[in-house]
């Protein structure tokens, strides 16, 4: 006779593949290797970012009849529109007109809402090509950031060209638009960022952008002069690195004053640690973005 092997209950192999742990693996990286691989990444593919700048600048107009005429109609009426408006009811005691006040305001403020919205709109259409082929995520928004740039160019020219017809000297003084627009665009840089990464789950932020638009277009002294501020909101309004950079982009270009050397100071640095924050959320997201497209 031939002795039967002891049976196992089913039981006792479930059990037992129940029981055992699992542990998930995943590579560990911490915050600064994040950001430190991120920047690397990118000045890598820095290639990569000049093409698709270059692209956007190619299809902005491409199909309109007006072409780059477009960058500086925006600009050109709200000018003409806030000027109407305004000039009546702001008290304005400046040496130059308070049309080439608006102006002076709204050529860095219309770099700043053109990024800002074409970058979180652009961010959701280009799915299919990150689901194609890998490359740092982040250059998509900043991209769009540096195609509102050459807008800006375009619109400081005009400017120069406002201040020669209105008599306004142009002093040595508007070399300093220079650092002001790096550190406006380090800001901007964050922001996009910022919203590009909460837009890939929340899609509510393309609609209620342009309302935050608004709002942001009326924190800053780019239609009325911050003079007009209330005393007691002065301290609180000067917090905001928009109203600092806007005011001493005016300051500069148009009156030939040097802006406060601590101001700029203090918008560079909340620049910076805005655009590391934003840079490591996205950074952060970057393994699920196209899965949550």
């Amino acid at each position: 006779m031939h002795s039967m092997p002891p049976k196992i209950a089913s039981e006792d192999l479930c059990g037992s593949a129940t029981a055992r742990p699992i542990q998930r693996i995943r590579p560990a990286h911490s915050a600064a290797e994040d950001l430190i691989g991120g920047i690397r990444s990118l000045g890598q593919a820095t290639g990569l970012l000049r093409a698709m700048t270059v692209s956007r600048l190619k299809m902005r107009y491409r199909y309109s009849l007006l072409g780059w005429g477009w960058a500086l109609l925006q600009p050109l009426s709200l000018m003409v529109i806030y000027t109407l408006i305004f000039s009546n009811i702001t008290r304005f005691n400046q040496d130059f007109p308070y049309s080439l006040f608006i102006f002076a305001g709204l050529t860095p403020w219309a770099f700043c809402s053109t990024a800002i919205s074409t970058a979180v709109a652009g961010m959701l259409s280009h799915r299919s090509l990150m689901a194609t082929v890998y490359f740092p995520r982040e250059i998509v928004p900043i991209s769009f950031v540096g195609a509102s740039l050459i807008d800006f160019v375009i619109a400081f020219l005009v400017l120069l060209v406002m201040m020669l017809h209105y008599s306004v000297p142009i002093s040595v003084t508007a070399l300093l638009a220079v650092p002001i627009l790096a550190v406006l665009t380090v800001l901007v840089t964050a922001i996009c960022l910022l919203l590009s990464s909460i837009q890939i789950r929340i899609r509510d932020v393309n609609v209620a952008l342009p309302l935050l638009l608004q709002i942001l277009l009326f924190t800053a002294p780019v239609v009325y002069p911050a003079s007009a501020v209330p005393p007691d909101l002065r301290s609180l309004y000067w917090l905001n690195p928009f109203a600092i950079l806007i005011q001493s982009f005016r300051e500069a270009v148009v009156a030939g004053n040097v802006p406060p050397a601590g101001a700029l100071l203090y918008c560079a640095v909340v620049a910076i640690i805005c655009f590391l924050l934003a840079y490591l959320l996205f950074k952060r997201i970057e393994p699920t973005i196209v899965d949550d497209m």
